[in-house]
C-alpha cells in the first residue's frame, strides 16, 4: 500500500478542515482549570462527564487561526497563523510553509465534551513534517497542547488516530534502520507501533505559580510520557532503572519505579520539554509486550 509522506490520512471519524469562516475562539498558551483530575484512576477509568460550557470545538475553525509549532517536535514552539488551512513564514530562499491535515474528533480526556487531534504540515527547503496536536475544549475557547504526540515524516507515518471516550488511540508505522532501507519514503516501514494516550490536569508540577497545566500521558502499552521523545543521544543505554513518573509531578502515575528491571536512554537536548527540577528520559521495561517486540522505548520524567 502506498502513502503519501504527510496526506496520507484518509477515513475514519477524521475531517479535513476547508478554508473560510470566521476564527473560533482559539486560545494559544492558556490553561484550563477545569479539566480532569491529578489521581491515577483517571488514566484507567475517565470521570462521569457532566455538564459543561465549554466551546464547540467543531465551531472553532483550525483553518484560520494560530497554533503552536515546534520545528523538529522539540524546539520552543513559534507561532503559526493559518488563513484558509496554510501559512508561510520567512518568504525567501529559506521559507517555511504550513498546511492544516486532518482533524479528528473526539472526546480526549474524559471530561464529556469532545476536543480535536489535529495534523500541522511543515515543509522547509530540507524536507517536510507533520505533527500531531491536541486542542482541548474548554470554557476560554479551544486550546492547543504545545507538545505534538506524534509526527509523519519519510520514516514515520500516522494513521488518523482513534478517539475514544477519553483516550486516543495511535498507529504508526516506522521505517527500521537495516530492516526497511529498500522500502521507499512513501510506503509505511515494518515497524508497527500503538501506543493510547489521555489528557489529564495537574496544578503540583508548576513552578511559576501559574496554576494547572495540562499534560498529554500515555497508558498502554505501558505508563509514559504522551508527548513525543526527543530521540536517544547515544545508542548506548544505561543499566537500571530510576522512578519515573508519566508528567513532571510526583502527583502523575508511576511509570516505572527502581524495583523493575531495564534500562534508561539519555535523550538529545529539547528546549520544548526543559523543566525545572525534572528531565524527560527514555527507558525500556524487560518482560513488557509490544508491537515491536518489547524493543521500543518510552520516555518519563526523572527528578533531578
Amino acid at each position: 500500500m502506498a502513502f503519501s509522506s504527510l496526506t496520507a490520512c484518509t477515513g475514519g471519524t477524521a475531517e479535513k478542515s476547508g478554508g473560510g469562516g470566521e476564527t473560533g475562539g482559539a486560545t494559544i498558551g492558556t490553561t484550563p482549570t477545569s479539566l480532569a483530575g491529578t489521581e491515577p484512576s483517571a488514566f484507567s477509568t475517565p470521570p462521569a462527564a457532566t455538564a459543561s460550557s465549554a466551546v464547540d470545538i467543531r465551531s472553532v475553525d483550525l483553518a484560520n487561526t494560530t497554533w503552536m509549532y515546534s520545528f523538529l517536535g522539540r524546539e520552543l514552539p513559534y507561532e503559526v497563523t493559518l488563513v484558509n488551512g496554510e501559512a508561510t513564514k520567512n518568504p525567501g530562499e529559506f521559507s517555511s510553509s504550513f498546511k492544516l491535515g486532518q482533524v479528528v474528533y473526539g472526546d480526549v480526556d474524559g471530561d464529556g465534551d469532545e476536543d480535536a487531534v489535529a495534523q500541522l504540515n511543515g515543509a522547509t527547503p530540507e524536507g517536510g513534517r507533520g505533527f500531531w496536536y491536541i486542542w482541548i475544549a474548554d470554557v476560554s475557547g479551544a486550546v492547543q497542547l504545545k507538545y505534538p504526540i506524534a509526527e509523519t515524516s519519510c520514516y514515520a507515518l500516522v494513521l488518523p488516530p482513534e478517539i475514544t471516550d477519553g483516550a486516543i488511540n495511535l498507529t504508526e508505522y516506522l521505517h527500521i534502520p537495516g530492516v526497511d532501507d529498500e522500502i521507499p519514503c512513501s510506503e509505511p516501514g515494518t515497524g508497527l507501533k500503538k501506543r493510547t494516550i489521555t489528557v489529564i490536569t495537574d496544578s503540583t508540577g508548576s513552578t511559576d505559580g501559574s496554576g494547572p497545566e495540562m499534560w498529554p500521558v500515555q497508558t498502554a502499552p505501558v505508563v509514559a510520557w504522551g508527548g513525543m521523545c526527543p530521540g536517544p543521544a547515544n545508542p548506548d543505554a544505561t543499566p537500571g532503572l530510576v522512578d519515573l513518573w508519566a508528567s513532571p509531578s510526583k502527583t502523575a502515575q508511576v511509570a516505572a519505579t527502581t524495583e523493575q528491571d531495564g534500562v534508561i536512554f539519555e535523550q538529545i537536548d529539547s528546549p520544548l520539554v526543559e523543566r525545572e527540577g525534572w528531565s524527560l528520559v527514555g527507558f525500556r521495561i524487560f518482560g513488557v509486550k509490544s508491537d515491536l517486540g518489547g524493543k521500543d522505548m518510552a520516555c518519563a520524567w526523572a527528578p533531578k
